[in-house]
């Protein structure tokens, strides 16, 4: 039996263009509005449509999906505020380089600030946070009226393909009625690839770049955001084994060696103004993604290098340490593994440096987990180091990812976090959106009280995956304010910046059917993290532990780091 779509020309041609792109997932949201978009795409067998009722989270979820795939995953929502909902993934979005496809339903250009109801400005409406975004006509009636809509679409979807990654949006105008059917012919269209060089030094600048890291003693290679890469952490791993070069990676980073400087916090954390130039780079290379860590941050600003290369294959001209001296536009494995053969090698005792202080402390770090009583510093030392090869972890923010920071367990572990622009606002969906993506692996969610609570609409979810686990560390409030300095010496810390509460997610949990354990000590710990990996379908561990505690037991595990 053929099913029937919906009548409207324009959606009819925007899903036959979206399969010609390969885009197969469709998250939709209910409305009216957008009723012609459900009902076209819920038509076709070649989508995979799912249903998240909330907006935000429908993004999020969204997000989580394309992060894992790298493949543009679409959003199908109804107009007015319900485009709005999908403001914050889109910004997390769109400093990630995730792909989403946003496909927003609106009114007819002449009704818009007209008084008729959920009737906003959306034309342009993510102009800060999409790669691309277009308005199509409402009618089609000519074939000049179908060639414009045709461009139109193509220019967003060709935005997939060149450059950078990010969102696009396409904003659809509909003309009532809105649930007119037709039997829709799938026509094969074509799809406008976008065929890209690949952007490398020519020779002459590749000498240039040889010679003056040749001249350098020490040379820092800071690694921050990314995704699983075999070519670049061969070519890493060769660049560790060399005496000048120190390669600094972190949770995030994804990116795995012998020779790696990883938990960047807890050894930067011990160095001290008196020996922080002897850390100091003379070259700083850096490549595209976010670096989580503050610490080094703030050391490598207080004692920049003479020189800092940005390697990026869209030459963006980033400038994370106010010292930025050449943008190299090119592929970073591809950069690095033409570049080394021609640097000449030489003795240096910068890696061992690093490396001494990796070792000690390698050894503090170890010397605290023994010491360690109740707390969130205690959960996640037994939380992380029961992970097993080859799960999938999101980190919440923003306690749960600096944490994560500290210990050395991620090598055959893929871990991610929104570290886009850093907000707690869809940790769950996102981390529903990565189960539904990659249904072959277990993911775990390691996230605080307050963002779970903020974002547990995305259980209230249709196709929940069952191989997603979440551990939610239940601290009673903002638990990061309690020890960084400024909010920690208010007296207005608990009630407005860690908003202190009582709350548990128990109740939660059985209105969404989830299975739920609730632990307060190492004992019942150990035990429902087996229960919580070994049940089949989603599940949740909360884990209760003392907030003023955990913050003076994580202050002074930073202070045995300095010795």
């Amino acid at each position: 039996m053929t099913k029937m779509t919906s009548d409207k020309k324009t959606v009819n041609l925007l899903a036959d263009m979206c399969l010609a792109q390969g885009i197969r997932h469709i998250i939709i949201s209910p409305g009216s509005r957008n009723a012609p978009l459900i009902l076209t795409f819920a038509a076709i067998e070649s989508f995979t449509c799912h249903v998240v009722v909330d907006e935000r989270s429908a993004a999020f979820v969204a997000l989580g999906m394309a992060q894992q795939t790298g493949d543009p995953v679409a959003l199908v929502c109804t107009s007015g505020t319900a485009v709005l909902n999908y403001a914050p993934a889109l910004a997390e979005a769109y400093y990630q380089q995730v792909p989403l496809l946003v496909l927003t339903a609106d009114r007819p250009t002449e009704w818009i600030d007209q008084a008729d109801g959920q009737t906003i400005r959306q034309d342009g409406i993510f102009t800060n946070f999409v790669r691309h975004h277009c308005t199509l006509p409402p009618d089609l009636h000519t074939p000049d009226d179908e060639w414009l809509c045709r461009r139109l679409i193509a220019d967003a979807l060709l935005a997939f393909d060149q450059g950078t990654s990010g969102p696009v949006h396409i904003n659809i105008p509909l003309r009532e009625p809105l649930y007119g059917r037709t039997v829709h012919q799938h026509k094969k269209t074509h799809h406008v690839a976008y065929s890209q060089g690949t952007s490398m030094p020519d020779a002459d600048t590749l000498a240039e770049l040889a010679q003056l890291w040749s001249g350098t003693e020490r040379v820092m290679v800071l690694a921050g955001m990314h995704r699983p890469d075999v070519a670049l952490q061969q070519v890493l791993q060769q660049m560790s084994e060399r005496e000048r070069v120190a390669v600094l990676t972190e949770s995030l980073t994804n990116l795995y060696g012998e020779g790696f400087v990883r938990c960047i916090d807890r050894v930067v954390a011990s160095i001290g103004d008196d020996e922080a130039p002897l850390f100091r780079p003379d070259l700083l290379i850096t490549f595209d993604g976010q670096v989580l860590s503050k610490m080094v941050k703030t050391l490598l600003r207080k004692y920049p290098p003479r020189e800092h290369w940005h390697i990026s294959p869209h030459g963006h001209a980033t400038d994370t340490y106010r010292c930025l001296t050449r943008v190299v536009e090119a592929d970073p494995a591809t950069f690095f593994t033409q570049l080394m053969p021609l640097v000449e090698p030489t003795k240096s005792r910068y890696r061992d440096l690093w490396h001494k202080r990796v070792e000690q402390t390698n050894q503090q770090h170890q010397q605290a987990m023994q010491a360690l009583p109740w707390s969130d510093l205690k959960v996640f030392d037994m939380v992380l180091n029961a992970l097993p090869t080859g799960m999938s972890v999101q980190l919440g923010n923003s306690t749960p990812v600096r944490y994560g920071q500290l210990f050395d367990v991620w090598n055959g572990i893929d871990c991610y976090a929104n570290r886009g622009t850093s907000g707690i606002d869809g940790c769950v969906s996102t981390a529903v959106g990565a189960a539904l993506a990659r249904r072959e692996v277990t993911h775990l969610l390691v996230v605080g009280d307050v963002s779970f609570f903020y974002d547990s609409n995305a259980l209230w979810n249709q196709h929940l995956p069952s191989n997603l686990k979440i551990v939610i560390v239940n601290n009673g409030g903002g638990g990061i304010f309690r020890y960084i300095p400024g909010p920690s010496d208010t007296d207005e810390l608990e009630q407005f910046f860690a908003t202190s509460h009582h709350m548990h997610a128990e109740m939660i949990a059985r209105q969404f059917g989830v299975a739920y354990w609730r632990c307060e000590n190492e004992t019942d710990l150990r035990e429902q993290l087996a229960t919580l990996m070994q049940h089949p379908h989603t599940a949740i561990v909360e884990v209760m532990t003392p907030a003023k505690e955990s913050a003076r037991v994580l202050k002074g595990y930073f202070a045995a780091m300095r010795g």
